[in-house]
């Protein structure tokens, strides 16, 4: 829910972070990046999730946010459902599908969930919903590397 991301979004305090520059979830990218700050969901362990509310530039002329910029959105997710400041992982391969796109200026979630860790790989799937209805519009699994 809405609700659950905003409470999980409080608890990122991006202290250490990797990429401090990163489009998605740069601490220093304040003004022209998606400002995504994934936090852990209490009570849902390896789970993290915020809200996002897509700027008007980031859409085309119709107010639907770029397809690149959806799929920017449910990469850095994934990758703060492990511990990035003590073992900064990149991705290595990502796949999406989008039902739909988001409009700017609407409310969203975004959750990641991992799904495992194997030597220095990790696993993670990525969703986009929207905030009022909890519809799924778009949902990503992914591989990182440390």
């Amino acid at each position: 829910s809405a609700t659950t991301a905003a409470a999980a979004q409080e608890s990122f305090s991006g202290a250490g972070h990797p990429f401090p520059t990163c489009f998605v979830c740069g601490t220093e990218r304040e003004k022209d990046g998606l400002s995504l700050r994934p936090g852990a969901v209490e009570g849902r362990p390896d789970t993290v999730a915020c809200g996002w509310r897509p700027r008007p530039e980031l859409a085309d002329a119709s107010g639907l946010v770029r397809p690149e910029v959806v799929w920017a959105a449910l990469d850095c997710p994934g990758g703060w459902t492990t511990d990035p400041v003590r073992r900064p992982r990149l991705l290595g391969r990502m796949t999406a599908g989008i039902d739909e796109l988001p409009r700017a200026g609407a409310d969203y979630v975004v959750v990641g969930r991992l799904d495992g860790v194997q030597d220095r790989t990790a696993t993670n799937v990525t969703a986009l919903y929207e905030a009022g209805t909890g519809r799924l519009l778009a949902r990503a699994s992914a591989l990182w590397i440390a």
